[in-house]
C-alpha cells in the first residue's frame, strides 16, 4: 500500500497597523528615475500621487527596496510649505519561515501530524530550544527532536515582521487634498558596468566597437517604467576614496546625436548618460542597453616585452626566454573614429579566421576621456620568442643590493 504523508503549516498573519492612516503602493507612482553608479549604489527619485488630510498622519510607503539606506531618505511635496515631515520608521525585517522560527525561540509552537489513512491533522505543543535555518530543535512529548519548519504551525506572525519592506512617514499637511509627494533615497544592490565588444579587421588596424551598459538589480524590488541615468566615475562615500571634483558643464551631445544612444553630459567631474526611453528591470534581473552606437575605430598593434630585473640580480649563465604580450592601443580622438568618453569596463577583442570568429583576448580599461588612450592586452604572441642573457656581472665598491648589469638587446625569432 502506497502511503503519502502530507504536512502543512499554518500562518496567521497580523496586518500592519502602526496607526497608519494611508498606504501608498507602486501603483501611485507618476514618475520614477534611477541614477545608477558603478559602486553598487543608486539614487532613486520617485513621485507618488497621495491624498493628504488637513493635519498630521502616518503615511505607509510600500514598494521600496530591502536594501534602502534609511538615513538618506528625503520627502517633500510639490507645493511649497504644504508638507512637513517629523520622522520616519523603516522596517526591513521580512516575513519568512526562517524568521518565524527564529522569533519562536524559547516559545511554544504546534507540531503538525497528519494521519496517512484519514488525512486528519493533529497538533502537539512543543518548545523551541534552538533554530538553524528552516529546522528547529524542539522538546516534544518529553523528547528532543529535530523538526522542519513545514511541520510547525505558528499562532501569529511577530509584529516586527512585514510581508515587504515598509517605510512609514510621520508628516503633517496644511491643507487636505491630493499632493505629488517626492521621495528620494539611496539604495545598494543596483549597479552597472560597461562592456565593450571589439571586432578586429583582417589587417588588425581597426576595430568595429560597440559598448553596452550591463545593469544589475539585486535591491529586492522591481522598477517599472523608469527613466535611467548611469554615472561613470566615483563619488566619495564615508571612509572611501574621494571623487574628483570639477565644474558642471552643459550637455555634450545634441538631441539629433542622441538618437543613436543616451545623451552624455559632464557634471562636477562625472560623466552622466541619460537614456530617453523608459526601462523596466525586475528584481534579480540583469539587463543590457546600448551605450554607444557601433563605430569603426583605428587601433595600433604593439608587442611588449617586460623584463624581470631580479632575474639578473646574481651571476647567471642561462638564457631567459619569453614571448611578448600583444597589445592594441586606441586613441580616443575624433580623427581616429571616437572622440567621446569611454567609461571604465571590460573590452573583449574578437578576430576573424577562416573557420570563424575567435576571441583574441579581453582586458579591463579605465575610464578614458577624450584625448587619452586605452590599451588592451590581448594575450601573448605564440609565434615570437625573445631571449635575454647576462653578458657581464660585477660588484665594484657598491653596497649590498646594488648591482651593475650589462645585457644584450632582445632579439625576435619568427
Amino acid at each position: 500500500m502506497f502511503v503519502r504523508r502530507l504536512f502543512a503549516a499554518l500562518f496567521v498573519l497580523v496586518p500592519f497597523s502602526a496607526n497608519a492612516d494611508q498606504v501608498t503602493t507602486v501603483n501611485d507612482r507618476t514618475a520614477l528615475t534611477l541614477t545608477v553608479y558603478q559602486q553598487n549604489l543608486a539614487l532613486i527619485h520617485e513621485v507618488r500621487r497621495v491624498a493628504l488630510p488637513n493635519g498630521r498622519e502616518h503615511l505607509v510607503i510600500h514598494g521600496v527596496p530591502s536594501s534602502l539606506i534609511p538615513e538618506s531618505v528625503l520627502v517633500n511635496g510639490a507645493t511649497a510649505g504644504r508638507v512637513q515631515v517629523f520622522g520616519q520608521i523603516y522596517e526591513s525585517a521580512l516575513l519568512s519561515p526562517e524568521a518565524l522560527l527564529k522569533d519562536a525561540l524559547g516559545k511554544t509552537v504546534q507540531v503538525i501530524t497528519v494521519n496517512p489513512e484519514t488525512g486528519a491533522e493533529t497538533f502537539a505543543p512543543a518548545k523551541v530550544l534552538r533554530t538553524q535555518g528552516r529546522k528547529a530543535l524542539l522538546r516534544l512529548d518529553g523528547r528532543i527532536r529535530t523538526i522542519d519548519v513545514h511541520r510547525i504551525a505558528f499562532d501569529a506572525a511577530p509584529e516586527n515582521l512585514r510581508a515587504q519592506p515598509t517605510l512609514a512617514i510621520d508628516l503633517a499637511s496644511t491643507t487636505a487634498g491630493d499632493e505629488a509627494l517626492s521621495l528620494r533615497y539611496l539604495t545598494s544592490g543596483l549597479s552597472w558596468r560597461a562592456n565593450y565588444v571589439a571586432q578586429l579587421s583582417e589587417d588588425e588596424t581597426e576595430v568595429r566597437l560597440a559598448d553596452w551598459v550591463t545593469l544589475n538589480n539585486a535591491t529586492g524590488t522591481a522598477f517599472r517604467d523608469a527613466r535611467l541615468r548611469v554615472v561613470a566615475g566615483s563619488v566619495n562615500r564615508a571612509g572611501r576614496q574621494v571623487a574628483r571634483r570639477g565644474r558642471a558643464k552643459a550637455l555634450m551631445r545634441t538631441s539629433a546625436e542622441a538618437d543613436a544612444g543616451p545623451v552624455e553630459s559632464a557634471v562636477s567631474g562625472l560623466r552622466v548618460f541619460d537614456f530617453e526611453e523608459a526601462i523596466t528591470i525586475g528584481n534579480h534581473q540583469t539587463r543590457q542597453l546600448a551605450l554607444l552606437s557601433e563605430t569603426t575605430v583605428k587601433v595600433a598593434k604593439e608587442y611588449r616585452l617586460e623584463g624581470n630585473s631580479s632575474y639578473f640580480s646574481n651571476a647567471r649563465r642561462d638564457t631567459e626566454r619569453a614571448s611578448p604580450t600583444v597589445r592594441f592601443r586606441i586613441e580616443n580622438k575624433k580623427a581616429r573614429g571616437l572622440g567621446r568618453s569611454l567609461p571604465g569596463g571590460t573590452m573583449r577583442l574578437y578576430a576573424s579566421s577562416k573557420g570563424g570568429t575567435l576571441l583574441r583576448g579581453e582586458d579591463a580599461i579605465r575610464h578614458t576621456p577624450v584625448g587619452e588612450s586605452a590599451t588592451i592586452t590581448a594575450g601573448r604572441a605564440s609565434d615570437i620568442t625573445c631571449e635575454r642573457r647576462q653578458t657581464d656581472f660585477r660588484r665594484e665598491r657598491l653596497p649590498n643590493q646594488h648591482i651593475r648589469l650589462r645585457c644584450e638587446t632582445p632579439r625576435k625569432k619568427p
